[in-house]
């Protein structure tokens, strides 16, 4: 644990603490080059190490908010893991809102990131994001042939899980998921400025990569991952089914080491987001591992003692 934690503090990333200026130089050179959320400044090398559910270790500020980026697309799947619960989504079933119709776009194909969907969501065209390497003029290919990770897409999805709910999912994840295994207020989800339904509800984004996104603490994330590795189960409840939990951790066919929004490596799965940070979940060590802006995690969690 000592050498763990002794890495993590001296392996902060060059990344300015500044989380709009450094936004406004990466998006320079995209094709959108727009911060169009809100942002807040980013702390330094944080951590929290639950094994057993009990904490054993931490570094830095472990209780202060930062923006977790692409950590909100695991969130996402936790959110539609209530719908499924509660009998109103089938994930091979397609999203009945306007803009799937007339494709073979399915509730799965939306969280595996292999939609391939084409079109404009709240005024950004789907190549505005090119993270998942498609051009503009890139030839379409059928849902589930390619994995593209890709923020529009994922909004997207937020979006349909949005109108699906009648409410905004930052409401759904405190109700359903965050209050009941106590990670405490001063968290939020937000979403890019005007991103509502017709009906007014906030849409959150699924990252942080023109601003907005989730925002939480090392701590509150421990809980969160902690809620994962145990299948849903917290203090002797099922906060969801533990098959939701199974079906979050199988292989995407063209991309085995993404689920539903879920990374998978070594038998462990994990929430990703730039910084590097990192949710980790080791079923085989009982061990949930948070770690935020770091260069190399992954050396940071091997780090960790058997």
């Amino acid at each position: 644990m000592i050498e763990a934690v002794s890495l993590a503090l001296s392996d902060e990333p060059a990344l300015p603490r500044d989380m709009r200026a450094w936004l406004e130089l990466t998006l320079a050179d995209e094709p959108w080059p727009h911060v169009l959320g809100d942002t807040i400044p980013r702390g330094g090398p944080s951590g929290v190490v639950l094994r057993g559910g009990r904490e054993v270790g931490v570094w830095g500020d472990a209780g202060r908010i930062d923006m977790c980026f692409s950590i909100a697309k695991s969130a996402l799947s936790t959110v539609a893991g209530v719908a499924w619960a509660d009998g109103l989504l089938e994930l091979d079933a397609q999203p009945e809102i306007e803009e799937l119709r007339g494709t073979e776009i399915t509730w799965r194909h939306l969280l595996t990131q292999t939609s391939d969907w084409r079109g404009e969501l709240f005024g950004l065209p789907w190549w505005a994001d090119p993270q998942g390497r498609q051009r503009s003029d890139a030839p379409p290919e059928r849902p589930g042939e390619r994995f593209a990770y890709n923020d529009i897409r994922t909004n997207l999805c937020s979006l349909a899980l949005t109108r699906l709910l009648g409410r905004s999912l930052e409401e759904v994840l405190r109700e359903r998921i965050m209050e009941p295994i106590g990670a405490g207020d001063g968290w939020s989800w937000r979403g890019l400025h005007g991103m509502r339904t017709d009906e007014g509800h906030a849409v959150v984004t699924g990252g942080s990569h023109w601003g907005g996104g989730l925002w939480m603490s090392a701590r509150q994330l421990a809980r969160f991952g902690l809620l994962h590795l145990r299948d849903g189960a917290w203090d002797g409840r099922q906060v969801l089914p533990a098959a939701w939990f199974a079906l979050q951790r199988e292989p995407t066919p063209v991309r085995p080491a993404y689920g539903l929004m879920w990374w998978l490596r070594d038998g462990c799965f994990y929430a990703h987001g730039t910084g590097e940070q990192l949710v980790w979940c080791d079923p085989a060590r009982d061990l949930v591992a948070v770690v935020r802006w770091a260069r190399d995690p992954f050396a940071i969690v091997e780090a960790l003692s058997p």
